[in-house]
């Protein structure tokens, strides 16, 4: 019956049937069964809210969720440009001098706990573009220290990625050019195809299109 509601719940999604959706969604989450059950149902309602605009709701049902799995999480509001500095500071440090193939060759992430957190901050990096754009780059940071410390997964491809354009953006185009290598790497290893469009996307139309940019000028 979870597997049914919580599939059922995605398929109304898809086919726009939301009241029928939001009736699933509520059979799951208000049963007394462990958080890690309740993902899939979360995940429909975090991208239900997204599709409908409701931005910052989206963006708080990840941080919740991530809070009951008991991670280490953000709250929904503006960030002070000191702490984005620390962060991004302290991110550069987790990643010292490791090339595009030593990220690439990093364990695979198996804890299922924190591939769940992983998805939900990629989940949330949208919603916070929108409903919190200061919030996005401690997502990038905390995505990409996450896959550093106990490995990577297809959520890593949203975190170098990321990481990259930011990169880029802070005038370190060719460091930017690294973080895309090692999406492309990661990308390479099997089960990656939800991943690809977007992280084509980013590492293409922004980090590359940038570094050619900044070559004509």
């Amino acid at each position: 019956m979870l597997t049914l509601c919580s599939e059922g719940a995605n398929a109304c999604f898809i086919g726009g049937d939301l009241n029928y959706m939001n009736k699933l969604l509520a059979e799951v989450l208000s049963r007394d069964i462990p958080i890690q059950e309740k993902f899939n149902a979360y995940k429909v309602k975090v991208v239900s809210y997204h599709a409908n605009g409701e931005f910052d709701k989206a963006l708080s049902t990840a941080i919740d969720f991530r809070k009951q799995l008991g991670l280490s999480t953000l709250n929904n509001k503006p960030v002070n440009t000191l702490i984005i500095i620390k962060e991004f500071i302290k991110t550069k440090r987790a990643l010292g001098k490791r090339t595009a193939e030593d990220i690439a060759n990093l364990p695979e992430l198996t804890d299922e706990r924190i591939v769940m957190g992983q998805r939900m901050l990629e989940l949330s990096a949208s919603a916070s573009f929108a409903a919190q754009p200061t919030l996005l780059p401690l997502i990038i940071f905390a995505l990409v220290k996450t896959s550093l410390k106990n490995g990577v997964n297809a959520s890593s491809c949203d975190a170098f990625a990321g990481f990259g354009f930011l990169l880029c953006a802070l005038g370190k185009p060719q460091e930017g050019r690294e973080m895309s290598k090692a999406v492309d790497l990661i990308l390479a290893k099997p089960n990656m195809d939800r991943m690809k469009a977007r992280s084509i996307f980013v590492c293409e139309g922004m980090i590359r299109k940038y570094i050619s940019i900044v070559h004509m000028m």
